[in-house]
Order: C-alpha cells, then structure tokens, then sequence
C-alpha cells in the first residue's frame, strides 16, 4: 500500500487499471503508525479499519486488533484500510471527501449519525414549541371566560368593558321623558303666574325623548314667562367617559353651566352668578342673570337638573321695568322658587 499524501491532482486521463494490493505484514516498515496523525484532506473516511467489523467512533483501528472471521487475507490483505480500499477518488462513498452514510459493507459514519441527531432535536423543539402554544391558548380562554362570568354574575347588569363605547341605554337610564305641559301642576302655575295665561308646544324633533312647553303672563303689573325643557340623551360616541347615554347628558349639564358663566355674544345676556344646589337629581344648579336692552330690564332666573341622562331645564323671567311704564317691580326670590317647584315638579314623573 502506498503511503498517504496529498490528493492527486484531477487529470483528464483516464484512470490507469488498479494494481492488486500489495500484502504486508506486522513487521513491514511501510504499517502507518495509529498515532500518526492524518492529513487534513482526508476527513473521517479513510480512518483505517478491519474490513469485517464496523467502525467504532472514537480512536481508529489499528493492526492490533483481533482479525475478523475470515483472517488477515480477506479483503485485500490484514490490516488494509477501508476507506482507502472501496474508495474510488474524492468524493465517492468512503472515500476522501465522503460525508458519511453507508458503504459496502453497511457500516455508518458518525457524520451519518449526526444529521438524527439534529432531526430528533427538531422533533423536540416542535414539541415543546407546540406544548407551549397550547398552554397560552388556554390560559387565554381560562382568563376570558372568567372574566365573562364575573361581568354577568355581579348585578346581572350589562357594565361595559373599560374602553368600550357604549352603543346602547344602560339599565337605568331613560328612554322617554314625561310630557312637560302635563308634568307641570296648574297650582303651580296659578301661583306664580297668576291670571290669564298663554300656553305654547314647540314642536320636538326628538320624539318622545324631548318634550317643551311655555306660558307667558302678560296683565300689567305682571310680565312671566315660563320655559320648561324635559330631554332624554342617548349614547353618543363623541360623549365623554364611554359614551353612554349619562356620559352624553353629563356633558350637555357642562355646556349649560359654561353658557352661563360665558354667555355667548349672540344672546346679548350678561354673566350669570351660578349656585350649585344639592339635594336635587344627580346635579342641579341655579343662575341668575339681569338684562337691559332698550330701557327695558329683564330678570331671569335659571334652574338646570340632571337625573342620569335626563336634563330638566326650566327658565323664568320677569319685566322688572318698562320704558312704557306699568310693569314691575320683580323679586328675584320668587323667581327663583317658581324656577324651582317646577323643575321639581317635572323631575318627580321621570320614569
């Protein structure tokens, strides 16, 4: 056997016809030593071995080892390497080059036995991969449906979300106000517009979610007049909070006292002084305002109340003086408690 080098250049040539192996024995000078390290070229394939055993990973055979059952003549002679021996140029199964896999004799490399490695290791990472996914996708529906239930076993009333919009009425709230001609007692009005009185209906383009009505007193000294406004809001999604109906009604009850504080320019109206009362719906205040226009010097006296999503707002006004003369004087308190007893009066028929 020729001592191992270098690989031999590729040639064009054919191949010249292979020599029988030259015999050998322990003795012979040309047995490569097992501690010689082999040339970098040649790669696990061309380790030597006993043609009749396979190969064990880890140190190569070497001649020391116990002959196989057909003895030192089987294949080519004791002792002959097998990679080189089946090899028939680089790049051939068990030769230099050679990648692992089989050969002739049905032996396996370790590089072979790698490539299983790495697809079992798949296999496992697939597998926990796949464990993990289900175990968030239960939590997930463990977590949802409790949350669910919670919701629906507190009140048996339907809270929204945090961050939801509300797009519907809430138990609670109202739909409908009572109409506000009917709701306002005639006692009450003979009290405080006593005599002959003109009553008006504005039309409402809300239904029956809004309800107006006025009367007006005009018998000298007298000067009244009486504007009352019943209006259910609904959910709207530009409402503050979540947009519910409440949140809408809540935002106009603002709106009326920012009108008051600041009047708008159109209204020609002063500023207002506003008083917050308690004890009447879920909010209410009361605003008192003087205007002069032409000689003439109006009182008017102001009482809004919030009950949920139901705005009662109720106007009274008196001609304090006249540049023509036979109207007034006014008391602002009385304006007041008639302001009052009828926005009480309307907000008892809320239903």
């Amino acid at each position: 056997m020729a001592k191992q080098g270098p690989p031999p250049p590729r040639s064009s040539r054919m191949p010249e016809p292979r020599r029988a192996p030259k015999r050998w024995s322990d003795a012979d000078p040309g047995l490569p030593d097992e501690n010689e390290e082999l040339p970098p070229w040649a790669g696990l394939a061309i380790d030597p071995r006993w043609a009749d055993q396979p190969r064990r990973p880890g140190r190569p055979d070497g001649p020391g080892r116990p002959d196989g059952p057909d003895g030192p003549g089987r294949s080519g002679g004791p002792g002959r390497p097998s990679g080189a021996a089946r090899s028939g140029g680089p790049g051939q199964s068990g030769g230099p080059g050679r990648s692992g896999g089989q050969d002739g004799d049905g032996w396996t490399d370790a590089p072979g036995e790698r490539p299983r490695s790495r697809r079992a290791a798949a296999r496992a990472r697939k597998t926990r991969r796949g464990f993990y996914l289900w175990a968030v996708v239960l939590v997930v529906v463990v977590v949802t449906a409790g949350g669910s239930w919670l919701l629906l076993r507190g009140s048996g009333k339907n809270a929204p979300l945090p961050g939801q919009i509300v797009t519907s009425f809430l138990p609670g709230e109202f739909q409908t106000v009572p109409n506000a001609c009917a709701a306002v007692p005639p006692a009450m009005l003979d009290q405080y517009l006593p005599g002959k009185r003109t009553k008006v209906v504005p039309n409402s383009l809300d239904g029956r979610s809004d309800s107006l009505c006025d009367w007006t007193l005009d018998a000298r000294p007298l000067y009244r007049l009486l504007d009352v406004e019943a209006q259910a809001y609904a959910p709207n999604g530009l409402a503050s909070g979540n947009g519910s109906a409440t949140f809408a009604a809540i935002d106009a009850y603002r709106q009326a006292v920012a009108e008051k504080v600041n009047p708008p320019k159109a209204s020609h109206l002063p500023k207002a002084t506003v008083t917050t009362m308690r004890g009447l719906g879920s909010a209410a205040f009361s605003a008192f305002q003087m205007s002069t226009a032409g000689g003439d010097s109006t009182d008017l006296l102001t009482v809004v109340v919030r009950d949920r999503n139901v705005l009662i707002t109720v106007v009274l006004e008196g001609l304090d003086h006249s540049s023509t003369g036979g109207y007034g004087p006014v008391s602002a308190g009385q304006l007041k408690i008639g302001a009052l007893t009828a926005a009480r009066d309307i907000l008892a028929k809320v239903k």
